[in-house]
């Protein structure tokens, strides 16, 4: 009976950390399709969509969350991913931020949802990889029902790698500063200090 119970606990967190289908397939992670086991349907024209995936830019750099929002009717479901403009780069980049609806499918390096409740109005945080990748593009696909997906939709906004914001970042921690008066106040000091050991200096010789 143990055992039992221990294998119907272990599906039920698969079932729910791959809310998109429990195995999802290697190529699904490219096509972003949901699982035909679970959806028996083909995907919709994209131009007939009625959502739209906006992304906050235009650039991007280590450390600085870029805010990614679906909006339009309840939809159940979604993916998204963070990939670049070069075509021939097909894996997704950077890390998510997850939240109660949300969750990271890491076979996918993609955001997911959680449950199949109704949504509205999504609005997740990405966060970009440490090193500069080109430009970045975002896109999803929105599920809202089993019956009616749309697969391909591309934030207008491409978002491009700031080298020096990320120097920034990585050189100084965050609040804090080196004001002019605090240079002089330690070139003063170091002058001081000089002057000091050259009179101790002279004063052994004489």
């Amino acid at each position: 009976m143990e055992n039992i119970l221990a294998v119907l606990l272990t599906c039920l967190a698969v079932a729910r950390a791959y809310p998109m289908g429990a195995l999802i397939p290697v190529g699904v992670c490219i096509t972003m399709t949901p699982n035909s086991a679970s959806h028996n349907a083909t995907t919709q024209a994209i131009n007939t969509t009625p959502y739209t995936l906006t992304a906050v830019g235009p650039m991007y750099w280590y450390g600085q969350g870029v805010t990614v929002s679906i909006t339009g009717p309840a939809f159940k479901g979604f993916m998204i991913q963070a990939r670049s403009t070069n075509a021939s780069v097909t894996t997704s980049l950077g890390s998510w931020t997850t939240t109660a609806d949300t969750v990271a499918h890491t076979d996918c390096n993609a955001l997911v949802h959680y449950n199949n409740s109704e949504k509205t109005n999504l609005t997740v945080t990405w966060m970009p990889p440490s090193m500069d990748k080109g430009t970045v593009q975002f896109m999803a696909t929105v599920v809202q029902s089993k019956q009616m997906f749309w697969v391909g939709h591309v934030a207008t906004q491409t978002l491009v790698y700031n080298a020096t914001s990320a120097v920034t970042t990585t050189a100084a921690p965050a609040g804090t500063t080196v004001s002019s008066g605090n240079v002089c106040f330690m070139s003063s000091i170091l002058m001081f200090a000089v002057l000091l050991i050259c009179g101790m200096q002279m004063t052994s010789v004489v």
